[in-house]
């Protein structure tokens, strides 16, 4: 008689609802669809839960540019780091209409999408993109980097401040509702998350772009 195939436990890191879940079809729920998501499965429920007390395991050692000058933070040497996410803004500078949004770097799939907004700015969508993904990943208990092309929103991010000189105003009272609540944010949370530089020059366009150039 052959052996009866042991069952195992699922632990889910990154993933819709992260847990450890008593069979497959439970925890592929959890990850299908979701951008970086990290699982293991185990012989036991007490290693699964250990497991993912624990944290998932750290990735391998990346080699990193020097810090820039500008940020303080690093950027990839050779290519983007995958799993991570990819953050852009557009604005039409006429109109002053903005929106953003974050996409899977590696497939290029939607995440998040916000706006349009009235009167902002390219620098303003690209920061509250970075600090929505920060946001998201937080609840997930995520570590994806995040890439962004605007050294302002990095320097802007690092000063948890969105130094603008765009106006407040009816028109775009929602937009400043939602820099204050990024602002608020920054300063009360912190992250593991990596924020990078997108290089452009070597990389091509970033995956969020909204292809409006």
């Amino acid at each position: 008689m052959p052996k009866e195939k042991k069952p195992k436990w699922y632990v889910v890191w990154f993933g819709h609802a992260p847990g450890v879940y008593a069979s497959w079809d439970k925890a592929k729920a959890q990850v299908d669809g979701f951008p970086g998501a990290k699982f293991k499965a185990f012989d036991t429920f007490g290693e699964a839960d250990r497991a993912l007390n624990a944290g998932p395991p750290s990735p391998a050692p990346r080699v990193m540019r020097p810090t820039d000058p500008l940020t303080g933070l690093k950027t990839s040497a050779t290519k983007p780091i995958v799993p991570s996410i990819s953050v852009d803004a557009a604005c039409d500078m006429t109109t002053g209409v903005m929106e953003y949004r974050g996409v899977d770097t590696a497939t290029g799939a939607e995440i998040f999408r916000m706006g349009p907004f009235q009167g902002a700015t390219n620098n303003l969508g690209e920061f509250l993109a970075v600090v929505h993904a920060l946001g998201l990943q937080r609840r997930a208990v995520g570590t994806l980097p995040i890439y962004t092309d605007s050294r302002t929103a990095m320097s802007w991010l690092k000063n948890k401040f969105a130094k603008t000189t765009i106006e407040r105003n009816k028109m775009n009272a929602d937009v400043f509702a939602l820099i204050d609540r990024a602002e608020k944010w920054l300063k009360q949370h912190s992250y593991p998350n990596k924020v990078l530089k997108w290089e452009t020059d070597q990389w091509g366009e970033n995956p969020a772009d909204f292809g409006r150039k």
